[in-house]
């Protein structure tokens, strides 16, 4: 028998996931990712990598359970994106904590770095440039804009503050990379130590137009290249890595490495150029599948690699929205619910939201809007408001927003084919939620099945495809649609028209915290 064991480490949890040779989920074992805050302004968010590996560890052990030592095994990892760590290569042992990508030590050098003169030269000479030539390349240099989620900067002033990593930078003994970059150099006890595209593709440190690092903006902005691991294809035929044997007791060769938005768009079938994932978690990622070409956006979608085989890129893409599942664990903290399954039939209670509006912005607002200064807020309140408006409200702030950014992918990018819309991701178990996208978006939602999982399944589809226990031909008859939301042509009207109001909202609440 043959097996995959998927394992996906996301913001929130890590879960690895059994899978047959027809790709059907066997078990599955998962634990909290135990995230550590501190820090007022400059907020640190970060993960003890001690801990982390200890539960990979565990929840890998816990599925292996199911196989015999007869049984073939293999490992396909996603994983949470622009997360690092850095360790000394004398003997790997780690320096810092893993920073994720929600830490917030570098806004302030990347607010400086967008006000600076270099960067204006660089706008100035990228809208020139775009201009003349019409190439996306250019109209990224006029748009970019460094983002403490990005790596980069990151990275920079944890060095910075470190005189031990600073010495170490010197004699070239400071290790670096990502979360599954740590992991391989991890599971196979030091002697892999690479980068995956479609991780690093979301970093802030890779040019897709050139498939490779950014190396000529890494100098201007100084980062050290010299702890740039090489870039490898997402999967391939021959194993990425084999796993130490003293940690499981068998061999176990990992095909797939990619990151977690990527693999979900890879689980819901979205292969073809046009095809939108839309996933629902902690927060909202929307991604759409341009194939070959390089999607240089002016309003914050941003251009990855979904996933790269033989060198050859898939492109991705993407808009996303910080706020979802955080605004409804805070919506239930202070008693507008329960129990989170019981907003859709509270918003279906009522007919609408008697003028009540919800803007879901405590991480600020992103694509299209790119304001980490707008203030999260209840607006249209009246006496006569009642607990279920306001869960409707918030229910339909989160259609807005992925509304929001399909709007800005229908305005920018043109596609062939109609779109195919599949949405997964914890929300995404909500009818309301998907039934206002479906009516607002005037397509049919398609929902999967084992929505929380589709990630995982991502990775295991395609570490199957590249050891041959399935053909291309058979992937489609694997993806699993559990519910197909169509659009209320009798509510569309006044759906808009509630959104339209909400863009009024959206920009009182705007700029607010700007200094």
């Amino acid at each position: 028998m043959r097996y995959i064991v998927s394992v996906d480490i996301g913001t929130t949890t890590i879960r690895a996931c059994l899978y047959d040779d027809k790709c059907q989920l066997v078990d599955i074992s998962s634990d909290t990712v135990r995230i550590e805050v501190s820090g007022d302004r400059e907020v640190r968010v970060e993960i003890d990598p001690d801990v982390l590996f200890n539960q990979f560890l565990r929840v890998v052990s816990s599925v292996l359970k199911r196989c015999k030592k007869t049984d073939k095994v293999s490992l396909a990892l996603c994983t949470q994106r622009n997360s690092f760590v850095c360790w000394n290569k004398t003997n790997n042992a780690t320096l810092t904590k893993i920073i994720c990508w929600s830490d917030g030590r570098a806004r302030r050098a990347c607010a400086q770095w967008n006000e600076s003169l270099t960067m204006k030269i660089l706008h100035t000479f990228g809208a020139i440039m775009y201009f003349l030539t019409h190439h996306p390349r250019f109209m990224a240099a006029r748009m970019l804009k460094f983002l403490s989620a990005m790596v980069s900067h990151r990275v920079m002033v944890t060095i910075e503050q470190s005189v031990a990593m600073k010495e170490l930078l010197k004699s070239g003994q400071l290790g670096f990379g990502c979360l599954e970059t740590w992991l391989l150099l991890k599971l196979t006890d030091g002697n892999v130590h690479v980068a995956e595209v479609s991780n690093y593709s979301t970093s802030g440190m890779f040019d897709p137009f050139i498939n490779d690092y950014n190396r000529k903006i890494l100098r201007v902005i100084g980062f050290p290249l010299a702890i740039l691991p090489p870039l490898v294809d997402t999967a391939s035929e021959q194993p990425i890595a084999f796993i130490a044997h003293r940690l499981f007791s068998r061999k176990i060769p990992i095909h797939v490495v990619i990151a977690d938005q990527q693999s979900a768009l890879y689980g819901t079938g979205g292969w073809r150029p046009g095809d939108i994932k839309i996933s629902l978690g902690t927060g909202t990622f929307v991604d759409l599948n341009t194939g070959s070409a390089v999607h240089a956006s002016m309003n914050g979608l941003y251009p990855l690699v979904g996933w790269r085989l033989k060198n050859v890129p898939v492109f991705v893409a993407e808009g996303n929205d910080h706020d979802t599942a955080v605004v409804l664990k805070w919506a239930q903290s202070i008693g507008l619910f329960t129990d989170v399954s019981q907003t859709s039939a509270c918003a279906s209670a009522v007919q609408n939201s008697n003028g009540v509006l919800f803007v879901p912005a405590f991480g600020g607002l992103q694509t299209p809007i790119n304001d980490d200064t707008a203030c999260c807020g209840f607006l249209g309140i009246r006496p006569d408001t009642t607990k279920a408006h306001m869960v409707r409200a918030i229910l339909e702030s989160i259609a807005f927003r992925v509304y929001q950014i399909l709007e800005t992918m229908q305005a920018e990018v043109e596609v062939s084919v109609k779109p195919r819309i599949r949405i997964c991701g914890g929300v995404a178990a909500n009818d309301f939620v998907c039934e206002t996208i479906a009516t607002l978006t005037g397509i049919p939602i398609q929902r999967m099945k084992d929505g929380s999982y589709v990630a995982s399944r991502g990775a295991a589809l395609l570490a199957g495809l590249m050891q041959g226990m399935w053909n291309e031909e058979e992937l489609e008859t694997m993806i699993q649609v559990e519910r197909c939301f169509t659009p209320c042509e009798e509510s569309s009207d006044s759906l808009r028209q509630s959104y339209q109001l909400w863009l009024k909202a959206v920009k009182r609440c705007s700029k607010f915290y700007d200094p």
